[in-house]
């Protein structure tokens, strides 16, 4: 009986081993996928939204057009359905008049439509660094914050590595 059992698994293993189909070694696959959405292909926004941790980046499709703009108004429609459902949230409260964005010489003009001091700090960070980062923003650019009956002196703010708002020269992180 002994042999018999050993023929068997033997048996088994030649018959589930030689399944029929053979090697056919490397085929060219074609080109690569051509178009896809990359961080580094300018049709991607990046948008801060908020996590208990703090300000999170999302991503979402652009169009053509004035993608600053597009950013800004992303994060003033807020978080979608799906990334309330991972958490995220905004502290950007809704106003009737728009928060307006555009680059100037290496920096970002901000117009807001509330007074800082009227807004949550990651409220704040959520709009630098959602300015900071859009597309012809340029790289690690100053934010300059605009507030309405503030004249022509605006705060001077960046988005620091941690995803806040720290002004020019500080670090918010430390």
């Amino acid at each position: 009986m002994p042999g018999w059992r050993v023929a068997a698994v033997l048996a088994a293993a030649v018959t589930l081993a030689g399944c029929g189909i053979g090697d056919t070694g490397a085929r060219p696959a074609g080109s690569p996928v051509q178009g896809g959405l990359t961080a580094s292909s300018g049709s991607l926004l990046r948008v801060y939204f908020v996590t208990p941790e703090g300000t999170w980046p999302v991503s979402r499709p652009a169009s053509s057009g004035d993608r600053l703009q597009q950013a800004m108004d992303a994060l003033l429609d807020g978080p979608t359905a799906e990334e309330r459902a991972r958490g995220l949230t905004t502290k950007v409260p809704s106003s009737a008049r728009p928060v307006r964005a555009e680059p100037a010489g290496g920096k970002v003009r901000l117009r807001l439509p509330w007074l800082v001091r009227d807004l949550r700090p990651v409220a704040v960070s959520q709009l630098v660094c959602t300015a900071a980062a859009a597309p012809g923003a340029g790289g690690d650019p100053v934010v300059e914050v605009f507030e309405p009956g503030m004249g022509d002196r605006p705060w001077q703010v960046r988005c620091d590595e941690s995803g806040a708002a720290a002004p020019v020269g500080e670090d918010a992180s430390s």
